[in-house]
């Protein structure tokens, strides 16, 4: 069983993106479809059954305990990874406890059986794989806030239309404080 930890946008949200997308880039490799955005927390890669009940009560009692924060991300920057030949779009400054939270779950993740994650940790939603070069910069940034009150675990599964996210798990998170 192959899942991940994530950040879902809501369905109006997604469309938003897309049509953005779809009107900014003509070819530009593989459009990930809308019910495919999101934001990965952390890899867990490959996972045996028995590991994932206790990936989730380490989750669950961890939230429990430190009661992480939802928030707000500005999607204001486009990148491109060229070696998985992904280009994406995410927010060039996000809150620190984006960041705990992220590093939390990459952790447990770890702890649990899962794949030790190595990257640096860039907050984004894929919108084209396959890229073989950079798209163009696209003539205007999207404004598009993603506001985030829960995370969930998915299992990554692959069919005939190709990759689908179906989440295991979800978990509330805290509302932000603002001062």
């Amino acid at each position: 069983m192959r899942v991940f930890f994530g950040l879902l946008p809501d369905p109006d949200f997604a469309m938003q993106l897309a049509t953005w997308r779809d009107r900014q880039f003509s070819t530009a490799g593989r459009p990930v479809p809308p019910a495919n955005f999101h934001i990965t927390l952390a890899f867990v890669g490959e996972i045996k059954p028995h590991y994932l009940e206790t990936l989730e009560r380490e989750v669950s009692e961890w939230c429990d305990r430190a009661m992480p924060a939802g928030g707000r991300l500005s999607l204001d920057q486009t990148g491109y990874w060229p070696r998985p030949g992904i280009y994406w779009l995410g927010p060039a400054h996000w809150p620190d406890q984006l960041q705990h939270l992220a590093d939390r779950l990459r952790t447990i993740s770890a702890g649990a059986g899962g794949k030790r994650e190595r990257k640096r940790f860039q907050p984004h939603i894929t919108l084209f794989r396959g890229c073989r070069d950079a798209p163009p910069a696209p003539s205007e940034l999207p404004r598009l806030t993603f506001d985030y009150s829960e995370f969930a675990l998915f299992e990554s599964r692959q069919g005939r239309q190709g990759v689908s996210y179906h989440p295991l798990e979800y978990w509330e998170l805290a509302r932000p404080r603002h001062s």
